[in-house]
């Protein structure tokens, strides 16, 4: 409601221009016949002193002192014409007001010239009704001062109602004007009384030495308002520089919450404001960051999507200069009432980081003082705003530095972890944990990808709990996971799957929570595959950060990097298992050489003997192997060997038991944690498996048995020490081969109490 007021003040106020212009012309024009035309050269000399007096009028503590009341009343009085005093007001007003800059009359200086003009024509009419012809010096004084209050009382009406409408000064300073501007006139009247009573005798040049005290107290004034100027000019940088420390204050130690009320304050003590609003461009992927004061109308929401809709932060501006609005020329209101706005785009030679927006009620917003107050207010804002964003940037980046530096010396300690000879599920766990601890992340699976069969095996965890054992063993479908490596998923080497995936190795349990566009969100799976060269051993899949939030692309490469050490460490390993195992295994049976074989024994020995368990030895020989071999050849000798190495791994626990092969034809087993009885029930089925087999002969339809003899010996039954334990059960052996072979013979026999402790 306020606003239309406001609006139909504005119209009012152009009406009132407009007709108080008219009818000055209307009455000029009605006065114009009775000007002596014939006293020209009065009439020349009072329109320049009149122009000098327009020129010297002062702007004194807020108010204009109006001098011209010293050449223009003893117009209105010696030439004893309405007309001519009037069209002296105009002309003089209007030749001091082309000679000032800009030399041009617009509506507003019209007005002022009609005004005046209109004001010193009533109190010629008011002197003309009253004037004698003999007239003295009281009388003079009496007709002076009478057109002075008259001039004043219409003067001083009109002005207010322009000052009302325009709403330049408030209410309660009209009376102090008005009280200045009575004071002033009085001061001028007996300067007035004495150049109308020099006249007569001594002429212009009378008048002109009477003028001369009004010139010294023009150019008194004049200092003195120059020094009101500075006064205020310098209490303005004051108040500028406490409004700059106070905003730099909020911004250094206030708390986020409370520090852009503190900013509007100290802006509001500085300038007539009665809304403001300060918005910041995104920096990166950002929004548009808007903040109002406690006295908008208008919320942080409405202002940031006003500023979106016009796209204001694409917009770049060469310089700082304001854009003045008022009225309807607004698209954003902050607050209504408030006529008149002022927008200043906050921007440093380096970055424009946002704009600021001033509303208030006073045409003053729009004035020079303001204007450079707001500017000067604009610029410190747009440093600190600056200062701000640097310094969150350098830490930013001091942050991701930190970052990537710790985050590379954990890579460094992890491959060097990683070097360490071991076991490849020993290294799975490790790169699986690593991971987790290190480049974190809350769950991690490694899958090992096996290309025969065209499947991932899950092989390592990290965080599951309890979901790893239905996944611990289940194969998955390799299309199952390389779907989602699609060129829309990729991000560096890796693919970041951000929508729900059906395969669950990796599926969280958790609810996370909602932090922002960036937010790791339910569903999302973060894939790294593992090649070595162009061959794909395999993959690891990571899941719920600890920060909440998706990983940067720095956090992918750093898991490339780290993901390229695991697969040297893969390979690696299995070359050096692969050569271990060479080295510990007979290359024609598979079965563990003879030395691992006396290694092994020892290391079981000896946890035996600490754990209090048993231990069997067994020593297996192929009968008549030696004549099998003259008469069929070493080929078929072989075939027998690999498959009786067969038959035996049937029969043991493959996870538990050791064989190998001790001689040519001569195997060796250990079976940890079992008493002679079990021991004897194992010999007996391997001995029966073997004897049951039939050997084809190549190329020909002939079959061939072969059968075994076995000997065992206990520990600690039979023997305590290695070398002891290997003698007798070789010596049970030899029993059986002398008492008919194909035969199982104990050193000694297994009691009736004793029971085996593992199943075989």
């Amino acid at each position: 409601m306020r606003e239309v007021l406001m609006l139909r003040s504005g119209r009012a106020l152009r009406a009132l221009q407009i007709a108080v212009c008219a009818a000055a012309g209307a009455l000029l024009a009605a006065l114009l016949p009775g000007i002596p035309w014939e006293r020209w050269p009065e009439l020349l000399f009072f329109t320049g002193l009149a122009t000098l007096a327009f020129r010297l009028r002062v702007r004194y503590a807020g108010n204009y002192v109006g001098v011209e009341s010293a050449a223009l009343i003893p117009a209105i009085l010696l030439l004893n014409s309405p007309g001519a005093a009037m069209l002296i007001c105009v002309v003089a007003d209007a030749i001091s007001k082309l000679l000032a800059r800009p030399r041009r009359l617009r509506l507003s200086n019209s007005f002022d010239v009609a005004q005046l003009a209109i004001s010193y024509a009533a109190a010629a009419l008011f002197c003309e009704a009253l004037h004698s012809a003999a007239a003295g010096w009281i009388t003079t004084a009496v007709l002076s001062a009478g057109g002075l209050l008259v001039f004043f009382f219409i003067n001083t009406a009109l002005v207010f109602a322009f000052l009302e409408m325009s709403h330049a000064v408030p209410r309660e300073k009209l009376l102090e004007i008005a009280l200045f501007q009575l004071a002033a006139l009085l001061l001028l009247a007996p300067i007035v009384i004495l150049e109308i009573l020099v006249y007569g005798p001594y002429g212009p040049a009378g008048m002109l030495l009477a003028f001369f005290p009004v010139v010294l107290a023009s150019f008194v004034m004049r200092s003195l308002s120059t020094m009101e100027r500075r006064v205020a000019e310098v209490s303005r940088r004051n108040k500028e520089l406490d409004a700059m420390r106070d905003i730099s204050t909020s911004f250094g130690v206030s708390a986020r919450i409370d520090r852009y009320e503190r900013v509007f304050a100290a802006v509001a003590r500085l300038l007539p404001v009665e809304a403001m609003a300060i918005l910041e461009w995104p920096i990166g992927d950002t929004d548009v960051v808007a903040h109002v004061s406690e006295g908008s109308n208008a919320s942080r929401s409405d202002v940031a999507a006003w500023a979106r809709r016009a796209r204001l932060d694409e917009r770049r501006s060469d310089g700082d200069e304001p854009e003045l609005l008022s009225g309807d020329s607004r698209d954003l209101r902050l607050r209504a009432g408030a006529h008149y706005q002022v927008r200043i785009r906050l921007t440093t030679f380096e970055m424009q980081s946002g704009l600021l927006v001033l509303e208030g009620s006073s045409p003053s917003l729009h004035g020079e003082s303001a204007l450079g107050s707001a500017r000067a207010i604009a610029s410190h804002i747009a440093l600190v705003l600056q200062d701000r964003s640097v310094r969150a940037q350098v830490e930013k980046l001091s942050q991701r530095n930190r970052e990537r530096a710790e985050t590379l010396n954990q890579i460094l300690e992890i491959s060097n972890d990683l070097k360490k000879n071991r076991t490849l599920d020993d290294l799975f766990q490790s790169i699986a944990t690593a991971v987790a601890r290190s480049l974190g992340f809350q769950e991690v699976v490694l899958s090992i990808y096996d290309r025969e069969r065209n499947v991932f095996s899950p092989r390592a965890h990290f965080g599951l709990g309890e979901r790893w054992s239905s996944m611990a063993g289940r194969d998955v479908p390799s299309a199952e996971i390389t779907r989602h490596w699609t060129e829309r998923n990729r991000v560096s080497k890796s693919f970041h799957v951000r929508e729900a995936s059906s395969h669950e190795s990796v599926r969280s349990s958790r609810n996370v929570v909602d932090a922002g566009e960036d937010a790791w969100k339910p569903g999302e799976l973060l894939w790294i595959p593992l090649y070595a060269e162009d061959r794909l051993l395999g993959c690891l899949s990571v899941d719920e950060p600890r920060s909440g939030q998706s990983p940067r692309v720095e956090v992918v490469r750093s898991l490339e990097i780290f993901a390229n050490q695991a697969v040297t460490a893969i390979e690696n390993a299995r070359s050096y298992n692969e050569a271990r195992e060479q080295s510990i295994r007979d290359s024609l049976t598979g079965a563990y050489n003879h030395r691992h074989f006396q290694e092994v024994l020892q290391r079981e020995l000896g946890r035996a003997e600490r754990v209090g368990r048993p231990l069997t030895v067994l020593m297996l020989d192929i009968d008549d192997f030696k004549s099998i071999n003259d008469r069929f050849g070493h080929p078929v000798g072989d075939a027998i060997l690999q498959g009786i190495v067969a038959e035996i791994r049937n029969e043991v626990r493959g996870d538990m038991d050791l064989l190998a092969r001790y001689g040519g034809d001569e195997f060796a087993l250990v079976l940890p944690e079992t008493p002679v009885a079990e021991a004897v029930l194992v010999a007996e089925r391997v001995r029966r498996r073997v004897d049951e087999r039939l050997f084809r002969m190549p190329d020909s339809r002939e079959v061939l048995r072969a059968t075994v003899s076995i000997g065992l010996a206990a520990f600690p039954d039979d023997a305590r020490e290695k070398k002891q334990l290997v003698d007798k059960a070789d010596a049970a052996l030899y029993r059986a081969k002398h008492g008919g072979k194909n035969a199982v013979v104990a050193t000694s026999e297994p009691g009736p109490g004793q029971l085996p402790l593992l199943p075989h």
